[in-house]
């Protein structure tokens, strides 16, 4: 048998980039890096974006407990100080001054000035709210004297109140009760001499022993 020679197979030739090729390919190669670029800057707004807002959320969270202790210690400071024993003598000097002018009541408030004496009862709004009573005339130059007395003795024992009532009998003091102008509670001084002060159990106040007589109750808000 005669075996032919088989010849080498000739290598595929390989076709050659062409410059369109090349430009294409670079092309896309360039698109590819700023779609890439654009989103890691996007995702880096966004992060950056959520990070501030997380510090600002904290920043604020910070802020509001720190405002919560402050008020809380303000309030703490001022209930402290207006059930001290330190505050009966003023307290006293104010009843004092109502009763030696005869002041059965007294209110003292932005929308009202009244004033009840022996001499007549006085009120600056006809509100079924404002005053003791019915039958209230404006406030003549005796009221306005007596008004202005019992005010300048409440700001001297340091207090601001919205209602005085005061009870007397042969022209002593017998019950007293300071409503306090107070944003957040409802609270009085209580005058009682004679008995222990015993309020309403429906109010399900604070009663604080002040001595001398003097209670401060606390309704709360």
């Amino acid at each position: 048998m005669i075996h032919e020679r088989k010849g080498k197979r000739p290598h595929p030739e390989i076709p050659k980039r062409t410059p369109d090729n090349c430009d294409r390919d670079d092309s896309a190669g360039r698109r590819i890096k700023v779609v890439m670029t654009r989103s890691m800057r996007s995702l880096g707004r966004a992060l950056w974006g959520t990070f501030t807002y997380l510090v600002g959320v904290l920043i604020n969270l910070l802020l509001g407990v720190a405002a919560l202790v402050i008020v809380l210690l303000v309030v703490l400071y001022a209930t402290a100080d207006s059930t001290s024993s330190d505050m009966v003598p003023r307290l006293n000097a104010l009843v004092a001054t109502a009763n030696d002018h005869k002041v059965g009541y007294f209110q003292d408030q932005d929308w009202c000035e009244a004033l009840l004496v022996d001499t007549g009862n006085y009120a600056s709004s006809p509100a079924s709210t404002c005053g003791d009573g019915d039958n209230a005339k404006p406030f003549d130059g005796h009221g306005n004297e007596i008004f202005a007395k019992v005010r300048a003795a409440a700001k001297k024992a340091g207090i601001t109140p919205i209602r005085i009532s005061v009870l007397s009998e042969k022209g002593t003091v017998s019950f007293a009760q300071i409503d306090l102008s107070c944003f957040y509670c409802y609270a009085s001084y209580i005058y009682s001499p004679q008995a222990a002060y015993q309020p309403d159990k429906a109010e399900k106040a604070s009663v604080t022993d002040m001595s001398g007589g003097w209670y401060y109750v606390d309704t709360g808000i």
